[in-house]
């Protein structure tokens, strides 16, 4: 009689030989290794960032868009304000009125004092271009026949102001250019002082005197309408 042998075991599992079960076994961890995801910390070994767009990781620490920066503010320029001079009194120039070339500009002076302050005539001036060096311009008094302004050549009068009271005087001047071999003079500050033999005061102003070399003033007066801002134009009338 002849025994056929099942090479099934009784319970029909086959059995695998040692050497190709130790295969199987490093393919199914290559294969569990593939199907995770690897971890990529930040620096320092923090979290990791999230992911971007082409799969790499963006830095935590990446700035936001349209976030303002303080660098891109521009920094403002400082406007110096009036001293107080050791006679105690400040001085500043208005912006100046302009009309066909005609310009008039008001200066203003302060008692900033502790005392009364006399003003009786014209001030000392005299034109500073940018480096404080003094420029050829011929000031004289009254409006010498630059222009017809009205209460420009007013006489003198005293005017004396308690502290913290103002006066002021004005300019006029063109700014023709009729020169064709002399350059524009270009004033930049003002050395005025509140009357001739008093010390003098520099006042940041700006002159566009083209080629005419010359500059009225008038006498000092009380700050009253006429020379307020905006009257006093060419022609104005003090307003009541």
């Amino acid at each position: 009689m002849i025994v056929r042998m099942n090479p099934t075991p009784p319970n029909g599992n086959r059995r695998i030989a040692p050497p190709a079960r130790a295969a199987l076994l490093l393919v199914g961890a290559a294969l569990l290794a593939g199907c995770g995801s690897t971890q990529v910390s930040g620096a320092g070994g923090g979290a990791p960032g999230p992911v971007g767009a082409t799969g790499g990781r963006t830095s935590a620490k990446a700035t936001a868009p349209n976030t303002p920066s303080s660098a891109a503010l521009p920094t403002p320029t400082p406007v110096p304000a009036p001293t107080c001079s050791p006679e105690g009194v400040s001085l500043a120039a208005e912006e100046a009125n302009a009309a066909m070339g005609l310009r008039v500009m008001a200066i203003r002076l302060t008692n900033c004092g502790a005392a009364p302050y006399t003003l009786n005539g014209r001030p000392g001036v005299r034109v500073l271009d940018a480096d404080r060096a003094p420029l050829d311009i011929a000031v004289q008094k009254g409006s010498a026949g630059i222009a017809t302004l009205e209460g420009f050549d007013a006489a003198p009068t005293a005017v004396t102001l308690r502290p913290g009271e103002y006066a002021a005087f004005q300019l006029v001047w063109r700014n023709t250019v009729t020169s064709g071999t002399k350059g524009a003079d270009n004033g930049r500050f003002l050395e005025i002082a509140p009357l001739p033999g008093r010390p003098a005061v520099v006042v940041p102003a700006y002159l566009d005197l083209g080629t005419t070399g010359r500059l009225g003033i008038s006498a000092w007066a009380e700050a009253t309408a006429a020379a307020r801002p905006g009257n006093d134009r060419p022609g104005a009338s003090p307003a009541r």
